[in-house]
């Protein structure tokens, strides 16, 4: 059998101080990690650290056994005809480092996504109802949003890392158009716009319009407006949902004869008076 030098080249003082400036690089290394932990995961980088914490515990143990305690170990390993034989402090050095690869598995080719949406206005910072579809190539995927304001996506592959997708919100009250985002990190911040829905509202008016005078039906505030047809029925396209209140007016040759609040999307019936003018509102 082959033996081996055993004599260190310094003294156990030497490598005691080895040992300790290894320990402290070590215990540095490993509060900086559990510092920087959340922010490591959230950019997938907590794994490669982590394999550098392995080197200063590694190289402060090797030199804490064998070199102060003057310990010895050899590793002799055969395959296929290839030979390899290591002695010393390298053998607890690889030890520790292979150990720190078996204790923690290399990440998991998945990743998870979290979505918070809010108003570009700022009234609604945190949106806590409807739902988010991401289309992950040719899989289209819906998450609905919990209480906290947030859709989390579990389990998406690593490939989609920085990878540029096609989101769609699905909120009442906002705007559902498609968005177009990155995937830097593993939260992604959706702003929605406010929609603007437009609902039909329906009525007549009373009595009939005379001969030779022209109707306009308007809401106070918007553009749109109507004239009825020829049995007093009209149509009018109005911003706002169903179960708002806006004020209309009418105008019958150019003169104010109704000015009120109704309810959409109706049917109302409208009264005209001759003698109202536009400072006379109805509550």
């Amino acid at each position: 059998m082959k033996k081996f030098d055993t004599t260190q080249p310094l003294s156990a003082r030497a490598y005691a101080l080895i040992a300790a400036a290894g320990l402290i690089l070590a215990i540095g290394f490993t509060l900086f990690y559990i510092y920087k932990v959340p922010r490591l995961a959230q950019s997938g980088a907590q794994g490669q650290v982590f394999y550098l914490l392995l080197l200063p515990w590694a190289l402060s143990c090797a030199a804490f056994l064998f070199g102060a305690m003057r310990s010895y170990a050899r590793l002799t390993y055969k395959h296929l005809g290839n030979f390899l034989e290591l002695g010393g402090p390298v053998v607890l050095f690889c030890l520790v480092l292979i150990g720190g690869f078996k204790l923690v598995p290399p990440a998991p080719e998945t990743f998870d996504l979290t979505v918070r949406a809010h108003s570009t206005d700022g009234r609604d910072p945190i949106i806590t109802s409807g739902r988010i579809i991401i289309d992950f190539e040719t899989n289209r995927v819906p998450v609905l949003i919990d209480a906290e304001g947030e859709a989390n996506f579990k389990g998406i592959p690593a490939r989609f890392k920085g990878a540029t997708l096609r989101v769609l919100p699905q909120v009442e009250g906002y705007e559902e158009e498609p968005q177009e985002h990155r995937l830097e990190g593993r939260v992604l911040d959706l702003a929605l716009e406010r929609a603007h829905p437009v609902t039909v509202l329906t009525g007549s008016i009373v009595p009939l319009p005379g001969p030779g005078k022209t109707i306009k039906i308007l809401v106070d505030g918007q553009e749109s407006e109507t004239s009825p047809d020829e049995l007093g029925n009209f149509k009018l396209a109005v911003r706002g949902k169903s179960g708002d209140r806006v004020r209309l007016k009418v105008y019958r040759g150019g003169k104010l004869v109704y000015y009120d609040n109704q309810w959409l999307p109706g049917p109302v019936t409208l009264s005209l008076h001759e003698n109202r003018s536009a400072g006379q509102e109805s509550p």
